[in-house]
């Protein structure tokens, strides 16, 4: 299993790159989301966390191994859920992904399936299914701070706190009876600031000092 490439980023088509991964040069099927984040980088060094899988039709013969790339596993994570929903699969899951994990994930959560119904290739009855399938997953995706809009990101994530830190930190959470936007809320409060977290207790003791009423 392929689930990291490094090499020179050559071209960025519609649906898909070509890195230099010497000797040879690999095709990456990519979403919308990262093929705008990289179309400015020909010639740059990057890194890529890959899915594999085989496209074709089995009873023809005809199966294409292929590659899907995404900078960050993070995001790599979100479209393997994406694709679990019935009816969707890899190649409509990558047509769909237009904006930011984040923002694909709070549409989820917030159930909003008119919105989420005019992303390509998704309908009304297809963006019900999904809600319906992924609204109570999708809570830990919903606190990735954009990339496009935080310099303080690595690879899709805050830097003052680990993506696992995170995640931890909201199934903990959760797991005492906080509600998933309250845990959300909680977390993204601790991340506004500067300090860095390099334990869920850290983040949890900062949490809870944050509630504790002046005396």
């Amino acid at each position: 299993m392929i689930t990291l490439i490094r090499g020179i980023l050559r071209s960025v088509g519609d649906e898909e790159l070509t890195l230099a991964v010497e000797p040879c040069e690999i095709a990456v099927l990519i979403p919308e989301s990262t093929r705008r984040q990289l179309q400015m980088k020909l010639g740059e060094m990057i890194a890529l966390h890959t899915l594999f899988y085989v496209e074709g039709n089995q009873m023809s013969g005809r199966m294409t191994p292929r590659l899907v790339g995404f900078l960050s596993s993070i995001d790599r994570e979100f479209f393997e859920i994406f694709c679990s929903v019935d009816g969707v699969g890899v190649r409509k899951a990558l047509l769909a992904m237009v904006r930011p994990t984040r923002e694909i994930a709070q549409t989820i959560q917030e159930q909003d399936v008119k919105m989420l119904a005019t992303f390509p290739g998704i309908g009304e009855a297809m963006a019900e299914r999904i809600v319906a399938k992924l609204r109570r997953k999708v809570g830990l995706f919903a606190l990735i701070v954009d990339a496009e809009k935080s310099k303080s990101e690595a690879n899709g994530a805050p830097d003052n706190a680990a993506p696992d830190v995170i995640q931890d930190t909201y199934a903990a959470l959760i797991s005492v009876g906080h509600t998933e936007s309250q845990a959300k809320a909680a977390i993204d409060r601790v991340l506004s600031g500067k300090k860095k977290f390099k334990s869920v207790a850290d983040m949890i003791d900062a949490i809870y000092l944050q509630q504790r009423p002046e005396v």
